[in-house]
């Protein structure tokens, strides 16, 4: 074993031996096989190799070129909008919470582009609701219930980045308004109402005036005939002069 093999092998971390490792002028073949073999003698997995990996700044610049294209590829393969946003109701912030679980790994059971294709949104719209949702989680705590946490993610993220008391004062104030406008509205009722009664009083009286003019049924069926002609005079008749006897 040569010299090279030697100090990769004896690493004591998973950073250790990713840097050793990518000094190290060995072909690919011969690193893998001196992985299994550190694996083995130190007892770490090939998850940690790969976190150490990922982590190491050589691999991070690696990762990070053609970034910026890669991800414009993906948001315009997963745009289900429409070119429309989303508007997050009560309803469909209850249904995310819903979908939005995270699996026994801590990882997100549905990704956020199969999310978007539900709720026909954009990525970046999940990303939002999700980071909205991690606010609330620490404003909140675990424990708060579901229509607390629905309400909170009904406001934006710029009033949840203020803090507890800016969501509060602000449904303090819808609550106000509300209360405000409830009697507004029952006196708005009521006036419809009377004047509803105000008229059906007014068209009685005209009702009742109409009927006062109008000549009682025994008078209308005494003045006239059937076919319209004027009945004979009701009047008694004036007794007759009788002659003188000559």
């Amino acid at each position: 074993m040569t010299k090279t093999e030697t100090a990769i092998l004896d690493s004591k971390t998973p950073e250790d031996y990713i840097d050793r490792s990518l000094k190290a002028r060995l072909p690919p073949a011969a690193k893998a096989k001196l992985a299994r073999l550190w694996m083995e003698t130190t007892g770490y997995t090939k998850e940690d190799i790969l976190r150490a990996r990922n982590r190491h700044p050589y691999w991070k610049r690696k990762k990070m070129e053609g970034s910026a294209e890669r991800t414009r590829r993906r948001l315009a393969a997963h745009d289900y909008s429409g070119g429309a946003s989303v508007q997050w109701d009560r309803a469909l912030v209850t249904e995310f919470l819903g979908l939005n679980r995270k699996g026994v790994d801590g990882r997100y059971v549905q990704k956020d582009w199969q999310l978007a294709e539900r709720f026909g949104a954009t990525i970046p719209s999940i990303q939002y609701m999700r980071r909205k949702l991690s606010k609330v989680e620490l404003l909140l705590g675990s424990r708060a219930s579901q229509g607390r946490v629905v309400e909170y993610l009904l406001r934006a993220e710029s009033v949840l980045s203020r803090g507890k008391e800016a969501v509060e004062e602000l449904e303090a104030g819808r609550r106000a308004s509300a209360k405000i406008a409830r009697p507004s509205a029952t006196k708005s009722k009521a006036r419809k109402i009377s004047g509803k009664s105000a008229s059906a009083k007014g068209a009685g009286a005209k009702k009742a005036a109409v009927k006062r003019a109008e000549p009682p049924k025994a008078a209308r069926r005494s003045g006239t005939k059937k076919g319209g002609k004027p009945a004979k005079s009701a009047a008694p008749k004036k007794a007759a002069r009788k002659a003188p006897k000559k």
